[in-house]
């Protein structure tokens, strides 16, 4: 068969990919990619994109759907993007997300694991988000014919994938509380009446940019923060004044401002509006409860709940002993390191970013622990200063990566491979680059893989959280 762009057939979802698409194998052997199907769906599909080894294609109609297929509670599932796996009962996700993983593994790692644990599922797989990023835009997303769009726009939700400036007016997202989407819906009634400006990239002029929440799970705090180009005294205060009316639960509200051309959540400045402007998180790490002092731009793991489940697997891999001296590298805002400071001597957080270093710092202080020491650092820069001194195996007995999706820069896993620490535990978001990276370190014949487990961290979402055990032989 002739296959190229336009080209219909009808396809068996056999499978799905690491980025959630169902997948479909020609009888010439020609992987196809198509979004919005499972396992078992039977449907009529175009082809969008034809290279030699794969193509991509869109559904046309779905003929018969997978047993397994459900009916997604959310009415934006398919537009926005982001909850991938709405259609598939939990226990689904859970079951493909652990076939992510073994192919990893083995097919980009080259490791033979003869069995890898379920995944550790979350108890919630909805309303389970701490944070949300919602954007203003006059370009709001319609799905009919240009001509029908109304003259003026207005929309407050999520970007639509592959379109830079529309985004879908969402009114109800399922992962994130009921509060929140109290907060998202009185903001737009709040401001589309009243005809605000909203900021565009072309003519980089207009007031509302963003809208981020953050709630703590074990503490009543939220913050609402809104982040606009200027400051109007007028306007925020009437504003404010709805949000305590209607809305008390909110216990800090901040105005950020932000006049960067990039469409990037972040403010130059801020202004508290009411409140003490951060919210106190916490954690509970077997021996106390830790808190988080979590301010507008600081990280912290989103679904708080896993995340306790999420340290607790990689403190039992790391093994902590009270000699023990931990490096805890992409330290960010100090949670791993002060999750394990109860156990350990000293443990050593690095970090590229200053404003997470300052945050571990306030954390560290705010739980009285006296044996952590967070560095600002480039990881790479540190490892290398530290293996080239000699010092490496001499500063820490142990060692835990957390880094971004990206994975770690060859030359850290060339290091890595030739240490001698009793263990390295690596945790990773991207199982791939993980076991790309494993490959790397184990290359020298130092480390072999002992345990490893993965943790859901995104329900309803194609990512999932994976925690490996590498022990010195």
């Amino acid at each position: 068969m002739n296959i190229k762009k336009g080209t219909q057939l009808a396809a068996v979802i056999s499978g799905i990919s690491t980025e959630g698409k169902g997948i479909y194998k020609t009888d010439e052997g020609l992987v196809i990619f198509i979004e919005k199907l499972i396992p078992g769906d039977k449907a009529i599909v175009e082809i969008t994109r034809k290279k030699s080894s794969y193509a991509e294609a869109k559904l046309i109609e779905l003929i018969e759907k997978s047993e397994t297929r459900i009916e997604p509670p959310c009415n934006h599932f398919g537009t926005c993007g982001g909850c991938k796996f709405q259609y598939l009962p939990y226990q689904n996700q859970l079951e493909y997300k652990h076939k992510v993983v073994v192919d990893a593994f083995e097919r980009i790692g080259g490791f033979n694991i003869p069995e890898i644990p379920a995944v550790i599922g979350s108890d919630d797989s909805y309303n389970y988000r701490n944070k949300m990023e919602f954007s203003f835009s006059d370009d709001k997303w319609y799905d009919i014919r240009p001509e029908q769009k109304p003259l003026t726009d207005f929309a407050l939700g999520l970007h639509v994938p592959r379109f830079f400036t529309k985004v879908l007016d969402v009114e109800k997202c399922f992962l994130q509380s009921p509060v929140s989407n109290d907060i998202l819906n009185l903001t737009r009634d709040f401001f589309k009446p009243k005809g605000i400006s909203i900021y565009s990239t072309k003519t980089h002029s207009g007031f509302l940019r963003f809208l981020i929440i953050r709630q703590s799970k074990n503490t009543d705090d939220i913050m609402l923060n809104l982040v606009t180009y200027d400051y109007d005294e007028q306007l925020i205060e009437e504003y404010a004044n709805l949000i305590k009316t209607n809305i008390p639960q909110v216990t800090t509200f901040i105005n950020s401002f932000s006049t960067r051309k990039a469409q990037v959540a972040v403010g130059e400045d801020s202004k508290i509006i009411y409140g003490t402007g951060f919210i106190i998180e916490k954690l509970n790490n077997h021996i106390r409860d830790l808190s988080f002092k979590i301010s507008p731009n600081s990280f912290f793991q989103t679904n708080t709940l896993q995340a306790g489940k999420l340290y607790s697997v990689g403190m039992e891999f790391l093994e902590p002993e009270k000699d023990d001296i931990v490096f805890d590298l992409y330290c960010g805002t100090g949670s791993i390191s002060l999750f394990i400071a109860d156990k350990v001597k000293n443990v050593i957080g690095v970090e590229l970013v200053e404003d997470a270093i300052n945050n571990a710092k306030e954390n560290e202080m705010i739980n009285n622990i006296e044996n952590a020491e967070f560095i600002l650092s480039d990881i790479k820069d540190y490892i290398k200063n530290e293996n080239s001194s000699g010092n490496i195996n001499l500063a820490a007995t142990k060692i835990i990566l957390d880094p971004p999706r990206s994975g770690l820069h060859p030359d850290i896993c060339k290091i890595l491979s030739e240490t001698s620490f009793e263990k390295i535990v690596y945790i990773s978001c991207n199982p791939v680059t993980q076991a790309r990276d494993i490959a790397a370190i184990c290359s020298a014949g130092n480390y072999s893989i002992e345990k490893i487990q993965p943790v859901d961290m995104f329900p309803q979402t194609h990512h999932i959280e994976n925690v490996c055990l590498l022990n010195k032989n």
